[in-house]
């Protein structure tokens, strides 16, 4: 073996010799690859796809973030399914010939009975290119999302040219490895996949090339499906505080208090907000009550906010069952022989239950039980209550335990507080929040296919056979996971989805969250005084010139994030929801509703998961630029249209948001519902593109 290195250090030291540029060849090195590559790994049968990655350590005193992330990535079964390639030359290139000549080509897919989303030979080419003119070396993502748990090679061929116009040429490490002569098993396995590689690009010759295993993203999920299917969930209602009811109608309403614990001592200890359902409202949503209850829940997050990676044949483990609380709000008309149809409403970051729930409520005109439920870290402390006020002055106050957690430790417990995790050495962000928040939904979703007596009748007011869900922006996160993974759901609208949670870069709004993972990390990765540049091109611009120092570190970062966090990522396991959906379901009703000009979830971040979940076609895109035209007074920033508050304009064009939202869940059609006929007579002009011409990437 001793040899066989030396061997492989000689034909890299020589591979210089020679006139033309080559694409280099050292599968030992990340920084020269071509990476990524199964060099990097060791076999490990705890693991669904059978290795393990092993990749370098680096110098754990002077880069201990770097340290403790490639320690948690050395755990994982595989690479980014999305993995960024590196492909380093002997000598700079024509950059504007690489997406000519550069390729993923899709092997064979490591998991029986999946779902293929391409044969066995399709190429599909690079894009968000970027070049180092310091280092010679191209970088790039592929330009369709791939499969998990899968094996690819990524080719080079000489189509690429040196700035001559010469086409570049093969490195001799790679005729060596071809050979067999050095590498091992993974020489052997590569020189068999070339031939396939090497017929999908024909007539191109193959000059640089490596294999590369995928991670098996949806394993974690499924392993935890297992153990909440084991699990006793504990359905009670809850009854109110001051009184033995479990339920309150909405006649002879004054208003609603919200009283959230936003402190975890002292006289500020609570504070108030009256929830916008005025008596009008009520009437013109149908609304007729509202029940609380409880549940039992499968916790995987730990004490640090976490979940610990396990083998992906294992199952993970759980640190305890949590008492999850929820409400449901009830149309006036008595439910069907099997209860009323399910919409659950996933709220956004900083929101509670009662925030899109409330909104969703406006379902109960269409016989639909709206279901609010506070995401992992949201709905402020575990005291919170609220309080519905009659005219009679009476008050019933009702437990909505909030998930907030104060991380900080400095006595107060802030919107979302507790969901995202920025550690240097584990910058988990909104990852394990959004894995124990998907968690919870399932096991709702068993809860109430079980039967859930809200009146005491004896019969399951709400039926489980038919369950939708209505997420917005961090809701549209989960409930892109959720769609992705229950068999249950059966249609969903997301608005405004975030993509990779390293989107947050992109935010006018959130980035913030960017700023402090790369602030918070040792080194920092600020380049840019407080701020930074990471000189990534957006989708299909031009090959991106790598100048700003500190931008290396920073890319590096960030496809570490994406790489971690790949088992609940938007944009990986966006297929299941249509085109390779899990074994025994089928493709999903979705529609992405999105705002151009978003600032906080960037429009091309919501874009690649659509894309992924190939839906162009069932995209309503809400054209903020000429609602603003018509009233200068809207807020710059869209990002909250679907919400129906504010200004006559915003009213509008949020009931018009809404509508469309449930009439697409209730239709059972895969078509966009039109509703620009009611923003046009009210202000004029259509609002809502559907689908739009081409997916907007700003």
């Amino acid at each position: 073996m001793r040899l066989k290195t030396l061997t492989l250090l000689l034909l890299i030291t020589t591979a210089g010799f020679g006139a033309g540029v080559k694409v280099q060849f050292d599968p030992r090195s990340p920084e020269i690859g071509p990476f990524p590559t199964d060099f990097l790994t060791t076999p490990d049968s705890a693991q669904r796809t059978g290795r393990r990655v092993n990749l370098p350590a680096p110098d754990c005193q002077a880069l201990p973030s770097d340290c403790g992330e490639v320690s948690l990535i050395n755990q994982l079964d595989g690479f980014n399914p999305n993995a960024r390639l590196t492909v380093k030359f002997s000598g700079p290139i024509d950059t504007s010939t690489l997406r000519k000549g550069v390729f993923y080509v899709w092997l064979d897919p490591l998991l029986a009975g999946r779902a293929m989303m391409g044969a066995v030979g399709k190429v599909t080419p690079i894009n968000k290119p970027i070049w180092d003119p310091a280092t010679n070396t191209a970088y790039a993502k592929p330009d369709v999302t791939l499969e998990s748990a899968r094996r690819y090679m990524i080719v080079v061929t000489d189509a690429v040219r040196d700035v001559k116009g010469d086409p570049v040429e093969a490195d001799y490490g790679l005729d060596w490895c071809v050979a067999k002569q050095i590498g091992g098993d993974y020489c052997a396995q590569f020189s068999a996949a070339l031939s396939q590689a090497a017929a999908a690009v024909s007539p191109a010759k193959v000059v640089g090339a490596s294999l590369y295993t995928a991670l098996s993203a949806t394993s974690w999920f499924e392993q935890a499906a297992t153990v909440i299917a084991q699990s006793d969930p504990r359905f009670a209602l809850t009854p109110a505080t001051n009184a033995p009811t479990t339920s309150i109608t909405m006649t002879n309403l004054l208003g609603i208090v919200l009283h959230r614990q936003t402190a975890t001592s002292g006289a500020a200890q609570f504070t108030d907000s009256v929830l916008p359902l005025s008596a009008d409202l009520v009437t013109q949503f149908g609304i007729g009550g509202v029940a609380f209850g409880s549940f039992q829940s499968p916790q995987f997050i730990g004490a640090n906010l976490t979940i610990p990676n396990v083998p992906t044949l294992a199952a993970p483990a759980v640190t305890g069952m949590a008492k999850l609380g929820f409400h449901v709000w009830l149309p006036k008309t008595p439910p069907p022989a099997r209860g009323y149809p399910v919409i659950l409403a996933g709220h956004g970051y900083g929101d509670d239950s009662f925030g899109l729930s409330t909104v969703a409520a406006a379902a109960n005109a269409m016989g639909y039980a709206a279901v609010g439920m506070n995401s992992f870290g949201h709905g402020d402390g575990p005291l919170s209550t609220v309080r519905f006020v009659g005219k009679d002055g009476s008050v019933v106050e009702f437990a909505i335990p909030g998930r907030g957690v104060d991380v900080n430790g400095d006595g107060q417990i802030g919107d979302g507080e507790g969901c995202t995790v920025i550690t240097p050495g584990n910058p988990a962000g909104l990852r394990d929040c959004l894995r124990q928040t998907v968690v919870d939904y399932l096991q709702l979703i068993r809860t109430i296919k079980a039967g859930i007596d809200l009146n005491g009748d004896g019969k399951p007011d709400l039926d489980g056979s038919s369950i939708s869900y209505l997420g917005q922006s961090l809701g549209g996160d989960y409930g892109a996971l959720l769609t992705s993974l229950s068999p249950d759901i059966q249609a969903s609208v997301l608005n405004v989805a975030l993509g990779e949670q390293t989107d947050a870069r992109l935010s006018k709004a959130e980035g913030a969250i960017a700023l402090a993972l790369f602030a918070l990390r040792q080194p920092s990765l600020l380049n840019n005084g407080a701020g930074f540049i990471d000189d990534i091109p957006l989708r299909d611009q031009p090959v991106k010139v790598r100048s700003t120092p500190g931008a290396a570190a920073l890319q590096d970062f960030i496809e570490r994030v994406d790489w971690m966090g790949a088992m609940a990522s938007d944009v990986v396991l966006g297929p299941l929801m249509k085109p390779a959906p899990l074994p025994g379901q089928t493709s999903k009703r979705v529609l992405f509703q999105m705002a151009l000009g978003d600032e906080t979830v960037a429009n091309a971040s919501t874009s690649a998961i659509i894309r992924a979940a190939d839906s162009a076609n069932l995209v309503s895109l809400y054209r903020h630029d000429i609602a603003r035209a018509i009233d200068p007074t809207l807020p710059e920033n869209p990002h909250t249209y679907l919400i129906p508050l504010g200004t006559a304009t915003q009213s509008v064009i949020g009931l018009a948001t809404l509508q469309q939202a449930l009439t697409f869940l209730a239709s059972g059609a895969n078509t966009i519902p039109d509703v620009n006929p009611l923003v046009r007579f009210v202000l004029g002009k259509d609002l809502f593109e559907q689908p739009p011409a081409t997916l907007p990437e700003q």
